[in-house]
């Protein structure tokens, strides 16, 4: 709290305005500690037999001390919480001026309350943050308007998840205030839903599959609500917790429900019979990423490409880790 209090802000008029309660003399962190300090100590002499006695003999020594505290309390109770956000918010905003300052190839985006003219999400090499420079491979991704739904398709490895929880992680630094790994990004405000990772529960009695249905029952109710902030629905490997039939009838519904309508976003399966959505549902657009086979080997190169995915290797695998 005195480092912030002492801190030469200068000009740094945003930052000067985030820290004001510890720059207040009278009523700043440092005093209040200072002044609960010396009651503490005053209220521990008694602690002493001899001291005990003598002061507590001429007046309520221990009393007035106990008076004095409990004030004291009062007082930081109502403070508190107050310094206590602005310490938690200045430490995320360090935490992202620290990411910008390690990553100055790094941008930050553009984003506007909401886009009445153009694309509403487009970014020009995007990557995930956590895939090292060296081997990350960027690409470039537009949402033209509200109602789209991407229906990713591609082989095992070839880059779908990651692609979802790159954009997924690259909005969540926009939308903080930090740089994002792109060399360009525009948004406009969304509320970012994801059904990703799902996991179920022996203690609660709930399969992955239902786990699963009830996240996208959430997520369907969220992006149907008119809102100023659509959502932006992030969907990996859908329904891959049933049978083959039971699966491909429910996904197709639930992205006939999505499509057209007031939310937008990126939903990633290996049903390859999903993609004929796109034959005649206006807002369903067709991507992929594929391998190719080089000296018995899968290569992928991780670069999004338009229309449905025409290679699969799950068979490839199988061969190639031996088994029959």
């Amino acid at each position: 709290f005195r480092f912030l209090e002492l801190y030469p802000y200068g000009g740094r008029e945003e930052l000067r305005g985030l820290v004001t309660p510890f720059l207040d003399p009278y009523d700043k962190p440092s005093r209040h500690i200072r002044r609960i300090l010396r009651d503490v100590v005053a209220a521990g002499l008694t602690m002493n037999p001899v001291m005990m006695v003598m002061l507590n003999l001429p007046l309520p020594w221990d009393f007035i001390f106990a008076a004095r505290l409990e004030r004291k309390r009062r007082a930081l109770e109502e403070r508190l919480p107050g310094w206590l956000d602005t310490l938690q918010r200045l430490e995320a905003l360090q935490s992202l001026a620290n990411f910008a300052d390690l990553h100055p190839e790094y941008h930050f985006p553009e984003i506007r309350e909401r886009i009445e003219e153009g694309a509403i999400f487009s970014a020009t090499g995007l990557g995930h943050p956590l895939i090292p420079h060296q081997n990350r491979i960027r690409n470039d991704f537009d949402i033209d308007r509200r109602g789209r739904v991407f229906l990713i398709t591609g082989s095992n490895m070839s880059g779908k998840s990651t692609f979802l929880r790159t954009v997924g992680v690259n909005l969540a630094l926009a939308f903080a205030g930090g740089p994002v790994t792109a060399q360009a990004m525009r948004t406009q405000l969304f509320r970012l839903t994801t059904c990703i990772q799902i996991s179920d529960s022996l203690r609660e009695g709930v399969s992955y599959f239902y786990a699963e249905v009830r996240r996208l029952r959430d997520l369907l109710r969220e992006a149907s609500a008119e809102s100023a902030q659509p959502v932006l629905f992030l969907i990996d490997e859908i329904f891959k917790g049933t049978n083959n039939i039971e699966r491909h009838v429910g996904a197709s519904c639930f992205i006939e429900a999505l499509a057209g309508g007031p939310a937008c976003g990126i939903v990633s399966t290996h049903d390859i019979d999903l993609t004929r959505l796109a034959d005649r549902l206006p807002d369903v657009v067709n991507l992929h990423f594929r391998e190719h086979i080089v000296d018995s080997r899968m290569v992928f190169d991780y670069t999004l490409r338009a229309g449905p995915c025409p290679t699969t290797n799950a068979l490839t695998i199988m061969r190639l880790e031996g088994l029959p």
